[in-house]
């Protein structure tokens, strides 16, 4: 049966902005952190143009691509009227959600295009995650040099390269650049360079692109990408000034200007970089400090430590810790078989759990159970995708950035507790568990939250038990201690109160310790309240003359500021920040 249609292309975009031409910024490669919604732009040619008008079902699909198998993301349904004088149609149409980075995860996918039920043609596009690239920010790679050179259409395979930076117009045939990178990601990336060419007038010239994939483990190594324009004969460039853009992610990383001409003048071509064109100042060249040893590391972890307010279950747990994995250092014993790098962290909010886990994780690797050392931090809606297939490529990648330190799970027992029907908090934890056992010894697991929440989170599963051998219980703070972390607060503001101020937030402080419940909010509510009284004392010091305040006004808490709190002895009313308002 003879079709009504011819298929021209199936094209990637994410922006909806309007280019030259009606185009859009076409692309196949992006950033988990700048996706909101993938578009796709599906055009075919009308071989009934000038003849009839007609219509067509057209469906456009996404699919996640894992290996052999397709998972379907959505499906596009719409009828098209195409008219008598549309040479080309086209059909566009997107999927995902108004919030970056939550739909469109790390992975393969692909567009496809059917018309009246019958596929017709697709385009794959990558989504990667080291992070979004910005004009003075790329956590992908950095640029080493970019040179130039003159060759054939194959120039890539040139060897002996003469660089230039003025050219023989009768000796360029193809206009070959030379970009050299150095990694700066460990995780594995696709890679879309696009080399755009433009005369001196600011005109398009010509544009050619490369794309490809950098496998993981290829940090700080350097990878050269050659990609030129022309034609099999010179002639095609002219006597002019031109100038080269190289664009990553929608983001212009190198500009490079050079010369055609009657001569060829050698020389390694001065390029610009992003900071250089927004004028930024350069960086300073700086002393690079060597990286602090393993002892170093245990001993500031440890002392950061000791210096907290309260905690003296905690430090002697820790302590406990760090002698016997001396101990068992100094006598051969395996640590990774004597120490278990998961925990459970159990207290209300604001005693400490996020922080004690970065300490933890320095003097983990202070002690060689670390490789980094680091903390990623994570929640439900970090691990959790509301669609099937997307929660397994979520927690898989936050488990792959927590290599080498601690995944850090906040709040762990939403997981298991969200009354959603068909919730895939539990395929989250199935993930974990898995990597814990498979990993073992390659990162930690730290699971926080409420002590009754966190005790129905780890009956919920069999596998639990046997993988966190070790709790934390954090107590909430005392009255004495909260006044410490306010007075520490205060400090850090250059700030003190007078004894009167001080003797009202002793007792406020005792107040609402004796009437706290589990929503208490320990150290987090000294931080409301410090900041509540600093904002009443700047308030009270605008309404004195700037001429008239003293440095001693600037830096006195005095008991106007805190009078708002309340310090009856009364039943809480459920303020979940552990304060009450007076009046």
């Amino acid at each position: 049966m003879t079709k009504n249609y011819k298929f021209k292309d199936v094209k990637v975009y994410s922006s909806d902005e309007w280019m030259a031409n009606a185009t859009k910024k076409y692309r196949t490669v992006f950033d988990r952190m700048e996706t909101t919604y993938i578009r796709t732009e599906f055009s075919f040619y009308n071989k009934l143009f000038d003849e009839r008008e007609w219509t067509a079902k057209v469906t456009l699909k996404s699919f996640l691509l894992e290996g052999t198998t397709r998972k379907e993301l959505c499906c596009l349904v719409s009828t098209q009227t195409i008219k008598m004088d549309d040479n080309i149609v086209y059909v566009r149409d997107g999927w995902g959600t108004p919030t970056e980075g939550t739909f469109w995860l790390k992975g393969n996918y692909i567009w496809e295009a059917y018309i009246d039920d019958e596929f017709v043609g697709g385009r794959t596009f990558f989504i990667t995650d080291a992070g979004k690239v910005t004009a003075t920010d790329n956590p992908y790679f950095s640029v080493e040099s970019v040179k130039l050179f003159a060759g054939k259409f194959d120039g890539w395979n040139q060897i002996n390269r003469t660089y230039y930076k003025k050219f023989n117009r009768a000796q360029t045939p193809y206009l070959w650049v030379e970009l050299r990178v150095r990694t700066k990601t460990a995780q594995d990336w696709n890679y879309e360079l696009f080399f755009n060419f433009y005369d001196d007038a600011g005109q398009p010239k010509g544009q050619s692109m490369r794309l490809g994939k950098i496998e993981s483990n290829q940090q700080d190594l350097l990878f050269t990408f050659d990609s030129g324009w022309g034609s099999e004969t010179a002639g095609t460039w002219k006597d002019d000034k031109y100038t080269v853009e190289i664009v990553f992610m929608d983001t212009l990383v190198a500009l490079v200007p050079f010369q055609i001409g009657e001569t060829n003048e050698e020389g390694a071509t001065q390029f610009l970089t992003t900071a250089e064109e927004a004028h930024v100042q350069p960086i300073v060249a700086q002393e690079i400090k060597p990286e602090k040893t393993n002892e170093e590391l245990l001993a500031e972890g440890l002392a950061e430590l000791n210096a907290l307010t309260g905690m003296s279950n905690i430090k002697k747990e820790i302590n406990e810790l760090v002698i016997l994995a001396r101990f068992y250092k100094e006598t051969g014993k395996d640590l990774l078989n004597k120490f278990s790098l998961h925990s459970i962290f159990t207290g209300n909010p604001g005693t400490g759990k996020t922080t004690i886990a970065r300490i933890v994780s320095k003097i983990y690797k202070g002690l060689g159970l670390l490789s980094k050392g680091h903390v990623v931090e994570v929640d439900r809606e970090t691990l959790v995708a509301g669609f099937v297939g997307q929660t397994a490529i979520k927690t898989g990648a936050e488990i792959e950035k927590a290599q080498g330190g601690i995944l850090f799970i906040d709040e762990a027992y939403s997981l298991t507790n969200s009354g959603v029907t068909n919730d895939f908090g539990m395929e989250a934890i199935q993930i974990i568990l898995k990597r814990m056992e498979d990993l073992r010894g390659k990162f930690g697991v730290i699971v926080a939250g409420y002590p009754e929440n966190m005790i129905e989170f780890i009956n919920s599963n069999p596998g639990f038990k046997s993988r966190f051998d070790r709790t934390f219980q954090f107590m909430d703070y005392l009255p004495e201690e909260m006044l410490v972390i306010a007075k520490a607060m205060l400090t850090a503001e250059n700030m003190i109160a007078e004894n009167e101020a001080e003797e009202h937030l002793k007792k406020y402080f005792e107040m609402i310790y004796s009437n706290r419940d589990k929503y208490f909010g320990n150290a987090r509510t000294v931080r409301q309240v410090i900041g509540e009284s600093i904002k009443n004392q700047n308030l009270r010091l605008a309404g004195i003359p700037a001429s008239e305040r003293t440095t001693e006004q600037l830096q006195l808490l005095i008991i106007d500021d805190v009078k708002e709190f309340d310090i009856e002895n009364k039943p809480s009313r459920g303020s979940s920040l552990g304060f009450k308002l007076g009046g």
